[in-house]
Order: structure tokens, then sequence, then C-alpha cells
């Protein structure tokens, strides 16, 4: 559907003096975007529009907004593959709750309607009403018995994927190679026995990843959700970021373990070659783009739950922001060597035939865009894909590879990923690894 063919649309944004919590829904939104400091909830669907389409879409509907914040007004959400990424459709939602909290404490919250053009909106009140509808009974008074995994399948084992690290370190190591880094991963499927509630599992991977975007977002086969610690691309008028991670390793079981691990991967050689590759990257693509680009020369670590990682924020303020909106750079970031490699060709076509089955949305791109061409996209990784009609969940996790490394602790680092997402998702099926 193009922005000609799509109906005249038009929305109205209203401020709401309070509301739920986002994630105090009984059933699951059509899309899902929470990160600290900004939470996006819609329902429904004014239009499906193609993403590389939903900048023009946007900017065509005609919005009272009362509230004029990021992320108010009509915005288009999604998850998009990790190949022919704007080959696939944004939804731009029917109803959209939206929360942000400055770093002074200040929350505000609006709901946005869209609608026909040919039809009256409705008013704050019915809007808040509409809101709350969508909420239906309290999670805390209901009891919804937890899914099981009836079976646990994989096209790859670890022992194959320690096998395509090799491949791919050979290939690197030989005279004249020219590829010097690869982003490998490998997949799981599990037969789901009994009903998966959604909310209840994003609920469990905000409070487990505090610092985390959590995201859902409907996808052909079903729906693409998890809990992602990578920001691909921001654009706050003319303040543009991003916070590459690459680099990993496992958190210790002890406090001294932990600073031990810690300390180790910021020393390490092959962790920081690894991560300089993505660095170097974002800032040559962004560079151009930008009056000032500030890029730290030290990465930095970052914990979450099961591992840390190395990280370097780096924000710049473009030259002109009305000539790029996010998704322009998106597109020309995407994939950045933290997902994909370099150089990009090289990696993409070892990917191509070396790696078991297809990414789908894992790695691509997760986030929203608003009419003026605001927007925030994460990495979909620490991801997983639910089919509630065949009741199944595919999940997939790797990391990068790079000349020095050893293919027997990538293969366990994957598997390490693997684990965490699995247990958030259904506690304690990390087993069935095993």
């Amino acid at each position: 559907m193009t922005p000609a063919a799509s109906p005249a649309l038009h929305a109205r944004t209203v401020a709401l003096d309070y509301g739920p919590d986002a994630l105090e829904f009984d059933g699951s939104p059509t899309v899902l975007f929470d990160r600290p400091g900004l939470t996006l909830v819609g329902w429904g669907t004014a239009l499906l529009v193609p993403a590389s389409e939903a900048a023009a879409a946007l900017a065509a509907i005609p919005c009272d907004d009362e509230v004029g914040t990021l992320g108010s007004g009509p915005v288009a959400l999604g998850a998009l593959p990790f190949h022919d990424t704007f080959g696939d459709h944004l939804v731009v939602p029917r109803f959209t709750m939206g929360t942000s909290r400055d770093a002074d404490g200040v929350t505000r919250r609006w709901a946005t309607a869209v609608g026909p053009a040919d039809l009256v909106l409705p008013g704050t009140g019915e809007l808040f009403d509409a809101v709350i509808w969508q909420y239906g009974t309290a999670p805390a008074t209901r009891a919804t018995p937890e899914a099981t995994v009836a079976d646990l399948s994989t096209q790859m084992t670890a022992v194959g994927y320690a096998r395509m690290v090799e491949a791919a370190v050979a290939l690197m190591r030989e005279p004249g190679a020219t590829l010097r880094k690869v982003v490998l991963s490998r997949p799981i499927e599990v037969r789901l026995r009994g009903r998966l509630p959604l909310s209840d599992v994003l609920r469990r991977l905000r409070a487990g990843e505090p610092n985390c975007t959590i995201f859902s977002m409907p996808v052909p086969e079903g729906s693409f959700f998890g809990a992602s610690p990578e920001l691909l691309i921001a654009r706050h008028g003319t303040r543009v970021s991003s916070h590459p991670l690459a680099g990993t390793v496992p958190r210790g079981d002890t406090a001294r373990a932990d600073a031990d691990a810690q300390r180790g991967l910021a020393g390490s050689a092959k962790n920081r070659a690894e991560h300089r590759y993505v660095v170097e990257d974002i800032a040559a693509t962004l560079g151009p783009f930008c009056a000032e680009l500030a890029v730290p020369r030290e990465p930095s670590v970052v914990a979450f739950r099961s591992v840390a990682h190395l990280g370097t924020r780096i924000e710049g303020r473009l030259q002109c922001p009305d000539a790029v909106g996010v998704l322009e750079l998106l597109q020309r970031l995407h994939p950045t060597p933290a997902v994909g490699g370099t150089p990009r060709a090289d990696a993409l076509a070892f990917i191509a035939t070396h790696e078991a089955g297809e990414r789908g949305h894992w790695a691509g791109p997760v986030g929203w865009v608003g009419a003026g061409g605001d927007g925030e996209w994460m990495i979909g990784i620490r991801s997983a894909q639910l089919d509630p009609e065949v009741g199944t969940l595919v999940l997939r996790a790797g990391g990068g590879v790079v000349a020095d490394s050893d293919p027997d602790a990538e293969a366990a680092e994957a598997d390490v990923k693997l684990a965490t997402v699995l247990d958030a998702v259904l506690p304690g099926a990390s087993v069935q690894l095993r």
C-alpha cells in the first residue's frame, strides 16, 4: 500500500493526567516499544505502510497534537527483517498510548488516535476510556498456567557452530584475505506444550533487563519480541546517537569472578578489535551528515544480566535535520559490523553460505518513526519469534568472529545468549540445551 493509495487519515493527540503501567495489559497489544524513558503501546491498525514510505505517509496525516513531545502524534512501529530490510511494512496504530520520563523524573502521558478523515476522532475522555479498555483484567488477578517445552530442535548444534567459526577464522587467516569480521549465529526451535501468554513474558523481560528496550511487533509468522540492549540509531531533532555493542564475555558467578571477567573484556585485544570495526563503520556513515560527531576513543564495559559487552556511545549534531530522517540513517547503517561484519559484502556472503536457516527478523531493526523524521531503532537481538497458531518459538544467537577467535569459546558464548533468552521466556527451560 503506497501513500497515494492509502485512505485519507487524520490524528489527534491528547494529554492524559494518569494511566496504567505500560506493561500491565491483560492481552497483547499490536505493537510495543518500551525503553527507559519512553514507552509506546499501540492497538489496532490505522495504516500498514512500506518502511521506505513510512516517513512520507506520516507527514501526510494532519494531527491536532496538544502534547508536542518526542513520540507524540502519529507514529509507525515495527520489526524489519535482517535482509531486504526496507521490503517490509510498519504499523501506524489506531490507538497509541505514550509515556515519557525525563532526566528530572517528570512523567508525561498521552494518547493518540488515528482514523479516517471523514470520521470524528474521539476526545480526551473517550481516548482515555479506549486506552483503559485495552487493559482488561489486571494481570495480578488472573492465574495463567505456564507453557512448557514439548520438544527442542536445532538445524545447527554447538559443535556445528564451532566448525562454522573455524571455517571463518581459517578464511580470515589466508594470505590476501579481505574478510576481517563476520557475525555468525545459530537457531533453535521450541515446540510448546500449552499457550504462552506473551504479556507475561514481556513483563518478565522488563523485570530481568530493566536497562534494555522491551519490544513486541507483529510479523507474518506471529510476534517478534525481545529485550534489545543495542541502539542502532536515534534521531531527536538535530541530535543523533548510536550505542553499538561488540565484544562479549559471560558474567561471573561471584562478585570477584564477575569483576575479573569484565576486566578481562576491557583488556582483550580480540574484543577491542571486534568492537573497533563497528565504531569506525558507524562513525564513517554518520560523519557526512553531522556538523559535530563525538566518538569516544576508548570503549566502556556495559553489563547486563548474563553477559557484559564493550560499548561506545556515539553522539552527533546534524548539519540539516530536515534533510535526513531516522529511516534514511537506518538504511545507510544496517547491517553494521555488530550484526553483519566487515567488509559488509564479504561478511554477508559468508553468512549466506554457512549459517543454518534464514535470520528472518533476528538482528534486524526494531523501533518507531514519527512524522517529522524523529525515531529510535534498536537491533533485534536477545529476541524470539512466537507463532501461537502452531505453538512454536524460534530463537537465534551468535557473536562476532575475527581472525584470532576461539571456536569453542564462541560456541559457548552463543549458548549463554540462547539460554538467557530461553529462560526469560520459559523459566528453567535452558536445561533442554545441555
